[in-house]
């Protein structure tokens, strides 16, 4: 029986730590932290049930083929389908809905006067998945020639649009003449923690998989999809150590794993960690971070489930960023799952997520402005929160916590980086760190490699890493019986 470490208890871990198990490896995962999830963790307060990581779940049917691939698909929790995907406003009053229906997205935008707009936006972005999505996430990234390959295989017509596509806002203000709507195209570069202004029209892809799949919601919240994980890991004979930081390396012919000390030899080993300090590159541009707070609101809201309101000046907000400091009007999310769950949040209460994008820190210096930032922040969503429902009183709302990227940082993200690698310029999805290491055995999953970030492209990527430290070892199998 070969013996396989995983490092790292995210969804990429703990999915590549089923598949191994369930091939007939012997695995053992290690987390330093005392709970499974990476990012994907929970706060419970009096009956409120926070989610600290993923908020939504696009492309269910990489959760179920996952589970399906270990012949566990009776542990996939149950998955709500929103009708109303956001609601998104603006300081000005205006509001544009975007809904699992084509139709009704489209009459919400004809509100700006850009329905026609949005049926043709609709069709290019379904344009960009055929030609750069699907082929992108069918398979592991081995290079140039491989990909194009792939690409080929959907016509020649897909090499060419797949080489004309530009920046997100090119692409936005060539079919919005909207502020509002070009904003919505825009945001999606946030998903990878990029800037519209730099990041590849691709991410237009993103608004078609949310409609072709449906955003979803994992009932319980996401806690329950990571109860579903270590339920399948404990049925699949997986050995998990919690609280348990490790280092690995490859010495002569052994890799070897675990606490100083203590290590032990394993075959071959799946990271599900950043790889960018592997790399030499965790010191360079890095993704945005987040700033959190946690709310409990004594009253039921008429926010959305996912409701964000946007700051007035996008560009100048993506500037400040990447410049390094907090925005001064920052566009905020608000995740309100007992709009859809009543088991998030006791009567007469609501569980708000609200989230703010934030620079990751280059340095202690940067790290020390949050003891200013923060304070700041916190002002501004709860500000934003009581223009967004009048009438609301200071006394109804309770902050539970907060997070800033100093919090992420002690998780083991470069700077704070939710993401990690920077998705800016038109090859940046070709210049992702690759799953492979450089020393042999070693692969990495996680939302920093390929595919990228989101729950369903982290299950891919754990995928990706097992199937590759499968055929190594088959390889290491066959050279030692030669």
């Amino acid at each position: 029986m070969r013996r396989v470490a995983v490092i790292g208890g995210g969804f990429g871990g703990m999915g590549a730590a089923l598949e191994l198990a369930h091939a007939g490896s012997a695995v053992t995962l290690f987390e330093q932290s005392g709970a499974l999830g990476g990012k994907a963790q929970v706060v419970r307060d009096g009956g409120l049930v926070f989610d600290t990581g993923p908020t939504l779940l696009t492309f269910p049917q990489a959760v179920e083929e996952t589970f399906a691939r270990a012949e566990l698909s009776g542990l996939v929790p149950r998955f709500k389908r929103l009708s109303l995907h956001a609601r998104y406003t603006w300081s000005g009053g205006e509001r544009f809905e975007c809904f699992d229906s084509l139709d009704r997205t489209i009459e919400s935008a004809s509100a700006f006067g850009e329905g026609d707009a949005y049926r043709r936006f609709a069709r290019e972005a379904e344009k960009i998945w055929d030609a750069a999505g699907e082929p992108y996430l069918e398979a592991p990234f081995e290079g140039i020639p491989s990909f194009f390959a792939r690409v080929m295989k959907r016509g020649a017509s897909k090499v060419f649009e797949g080489a004309r596509l530009g920046t997100l806002d090119e692409l936005a203000r060539r079919h919005f003449r909207s502020p509002q709507l070009q904003q919505f195209v825009n945001r999606f570069a946030t998903y990878a923690g990029g800037s519209p202004f730099e990041s590849t029209s691709a991410f237009a892809m993103i608004p078609h998989l949310e409609r072709a799949t449906g955003v979803h919601h994992v009932e319980g919240g996401m806690g329950e999809l990571v109860r579903a994980f270590s339920n399948a890991l404990e049925q699949r004979g997986v050995r998990v150590e919690l609280s348990t930081r490790v280092s690995w390396e490859r010495r002569q012919n052994d890799l070897v794993v675990g606490p100083k000390g203590h290590e032990e030899r394993f075959d071959a080993v799946v990271v599900n960690a950043d790889p960018l300090g592997e790399r030499g590159r965790d010191r360079g541009p890095l993704a945005m971070s987040g700033y959190v707070l946690l709310l409990d609101v004594a009253a039921p809201l008429p926010l959305a489930h996912h409701h964000v309101r946007f700051g007035d000046d996008y560009r100048k907000e993506f500037a400040e960023i990447f410049a390094g400091t907090a925005p001064t009007d920052p566009t905020i999310y608000f995740c309100h799952p007992s709009a859809t769950d009543a088991t998030m949040a006791p009567a007469g209460h609501s569980a708000l997520f609200v989230m703010v994008n934030a620079p990751a820190f280059e340095n202690e210096a940067r790290a020390a402005k949050w003891a200013e930032w923060g304070p700041r922040l916190r002002e501004r969503c709860l500000s934003a929160l009581r223009q967004e429902v009048p009438g609301l009183q200071s006394s109804q709302v309770r902050v539970v916590a907060e997070r800033t990227p100093l919090e992420l940082a002690r998780l083991g993200a470069p700077g704070g980086s939710i993401y990690g690698f920077l998705p800016h310029g038109k090859f940046a999805a070709f210049q992702r760190p690759r799953m492979r290491s450089t020393v042999p055995g070693i692969f990495y999953a996680g939302g920093s490699v390929h595919p990228g970030g989101g729950v369903p492209m982290v299950l891919r990527s754990g995928h990706f890493a097992a199937d590759a430290a499968l055929r190594f070892l088959e390889r290491s199998r066959r050279a030692e019986a030669a």
